[in-house]
C-alpha cells in the first residue's frame, strides 16, 4: 500500500442553500483529493520493516489509514489507534481548527472489525461549527497482521443534524506498532 496524505474530500454545493464542502474541509481549495501526491511514511515506522513489533494478527494498535472515495479521489487520512477495549480513535491530517480527531466504537469476530460508529465535529477555519460527521467501517486485518482494507460510508451532517453529503469508498492502512 502507498500511505498517502490526507484529505476530508466532500463534493460541490450541497442542496438546501450556501452551505458548501469547504466548510467541512478548507483543504479543498488547496488542490487536495486527486491532486495530491502521495506522501511516503519513512519504511523504519512500518511494523512490518521493525521486528521490535512483534507479531499480532488483530487490529489492536497503532495504524496509518488512507479512506479513497469511490471516484477516486483522497478523503481522510490518518493515524487511527484501536484499542483492546472496543474503541478507536483517529487524528486525522488537517488544520486541528477544523475538527482533526475522531472517536469510534467497533466489534470484532476473527480478523473481521466493523466499526460500528466513528465521530468527529465539523468545524470551518474560522472556528465556527459546521456539523458533524459519522463513518462507518467493515475492514479486514491481513493474514500477517501488518495491514488492513475495507469499505466506509461517511454522512455528513448540518449542526440541526439533516444530512447533507454522503461519501463511500476504500481503506487501506499499515500497523505502525502493536
Amino acid at each position: 500500500m502507498k500511505p498517502t496524505i490526507v484529505a476530508i474530500a466532500a463534493f460541490a454545493v450541497l442542496a438546501g442553500g450556501s452551505f458548501r464542502a469547504e466548510a467541512c474541509n478548507p483543504l479543498l481549495n488547496k488542490n487536495f483529493g486527486k491532486h495530491v501526491a502521495p506522501t511516503i511514511l519513512p519504511a523504519a515506522m512500518l511494523a512490518k520493516n521493525n521486528a521490535r513489533t512483534g507479531t499480532k494478527t488483530t487490529i489492536v494498535g497503532l495504524w496509518h489509514d488512507v479512506h479513497t472515495a469511490s471516484d477516486g479521489t483522497l478523503f481522510l487520512e490518518g493515524y487511527d489507534t484501536w484499542n483492546d477495549d472496543g474503541t478507536e480513535n483517529e487524528l486525522g491530517n488537517l488544520p486541528p481548527a477544523t475538527g482533526d480527531l475522531c472517536v469510534g466504537a467497533y466489534t470484532k469476530k476473527g480478523k473481521k472489525v466493523d466499526l460500528t460508529t466513528h465521530v468527529a465535529w465539523l468545524y470551518d477555519m474560522s472556528g465556527d461549527y459546521q456539523g458533524t460527521l459519522n463513518i462507518v467501517e467493515e475492514n479486514k486485518v491481513s493474514s500477517d497482521g501488518n495491514s488492513y482494507t475495507g469499505t466506509f460510508d461517511a454522512k455528513f451532517y448540518d449542526p440541526t443534524g439533516t444530512l447533507f453529503n454522503e461519501v463511500t469508498g476504500t481503506t487501506t492502512a499499515d500497523r505502525l506498532v502493536q
